[in-house]
């Protein structure tokens, strides 16, 4: 059997369109179609169902609090019956005319078949330069990670042998929207790719989903695959964060000194009162950012960001003990009082990351 996935998102339009064109090109196979929607706005799922109940063929999957290109193609694949697992997008740009070729050459032999716009003969169609441009320096940074070559490792257009994506399967990153480049890093470097040429078509109605932050996510999965087998994207980020909440930390403590001070100069206790001031100041900045971009994936909104602040202070408790205890020290004996704060945070930074993972943003 031939599975095929359609990931989706706000392609209520497009559905009844492409579907026929499907239908057509997979006359004489055995197969089924797999709607994986990301319970889209404008209720793509709800018009997938009412297609569903005219063919036995089709199925749908609505994902609610789960998004992602690479994630739901995954998610399609574990939910197939089919020996050819394949993909392809709902917006008409991929040409479904290939699909019985993508299909009869994992059936002959290849891991995996790739429909090309790179190949000879392929073509990505109307793009400007600047989109071909991106696209072309996106491909060798993909083609350089990439254990198996091929022309277009961005091609959202393939099939592969079931078997190939459950061995495979626990070591996939489901990140971002290139599920392919994926799976050409992890699979054997001897499993053969066959590279099938189409020109790259216009949506049939819609916008496109190419946007800042599927870059980003690309560059992302670079790092993950590359300098993140060592030290994880997460922990950089936390890093980075902790860094700037440094600065904030010690800004903060300055600000504070200074309403504290008394004929220029501040007491221990009122040190140590902006001392105290300054490590939650720099925590509330701390957790903000992290929320929204170190832990992106796992953003807590409402009453649970609420919780998950106070988990948050509760995680870097010990951090700012520690903080606290090493700044009063340094001061202690004699030591500038801003260098001795700067010290006291950089101290604070990995535990705060560990109690973080472990509590506030827990896998």
């Amino acid at each position: 059997m031939f599975s095929l996935i359609l990931p989706t998102f706000n392609e209520a339009a497009n559905l009844p369109e492409l579907l026929p064109r499907v239908e057509q090109a997979l006359a004489g196979i055995d197969h089924e179609v797999i709607i994986v929607d990301d319970d889209s706005p404008d209720r793509t799922w709800e018009v997938a169902l009412a297609l569903a109940k005219e063919r036995d063929d089709l199925h749908v999957i609505r994902r609610i609090g789960r998004r992602g290109l690479s994630s739901a193609v995954i998610e399609g694949f574990l939910a197939a019956k089919g020996d050819v697992l394949a993909v392809m997008d709902a917006d008409g740009q991929h040409d479904s005319g290939l699909l019985k070729r993508l299909y009869e050459a994992v059936r002959g032999g290849s891991g995996i078949a790739v429909g090309s716009r790179y190949a000879k003969g392929g073509s990505v169609g109307q793009w400007d330069e600047r989109r071909h441009f991106l696209s072309r320096v996106a491909t060798r940074l993909g083609q350089a990670v990439c254990r198996v070559k091929v022309s277009d490792p961005m091609s959202g257009f393939f099939a592969i042998d079931a078997r190939l994506f459950e061995r495979v399967r626990p070591s996939l990153n489901p990140k971002g929207f290139k599920i392919l480049l994926d799976l050409l890093v992890h699979i054997p470097k001897d499993t053969r790719a066959t590279e099938h040429a189409f020109t790259f078509g216009g949506r049939l109605h819609g916008e496109s989903k190419m946007s800042r932050r599927v870059q980003v996510e690309f560059l992302e999965y670079l790092y993950d695959v590359t300098i993140g087998r060592f030290i994880p994207l997460t922990f950089l980020k936390y890093c980075v964060v902790g860094f700037l909440g440094v600065f904030v930390n010690v800004g903060a403590y300055w600000v504070y000194a200074e309403l504290l001070r008394v004929d220029g100069i501040i007491s221990f206790a009122g040190f140590s009162v902006a001392v105290i001031a300054s490590i939650e100041t720099a925590i509330i900045f701390n957790f903000l950012l992290n929320n929204v971009w170190t832990f992106a994936h796992k953003r807590l909104r409402g009453a649970s960001a609420l919780m998950g602040f106070a988990k948050y202070n509760v995680a870097c408790a010990l951090g700012a003990l520690v903080n606290y205890a090493v700044s009063a020290l340094l001061v202690w004996r004699a030591w500038p009082d801003l260098l001795a704060v700067t010290i006291g945070s950089f101290t604070a930074v990995l535990w705060n990351y560990v109690m973080s993972r472990m509590i506030t943003w827990k896998d």
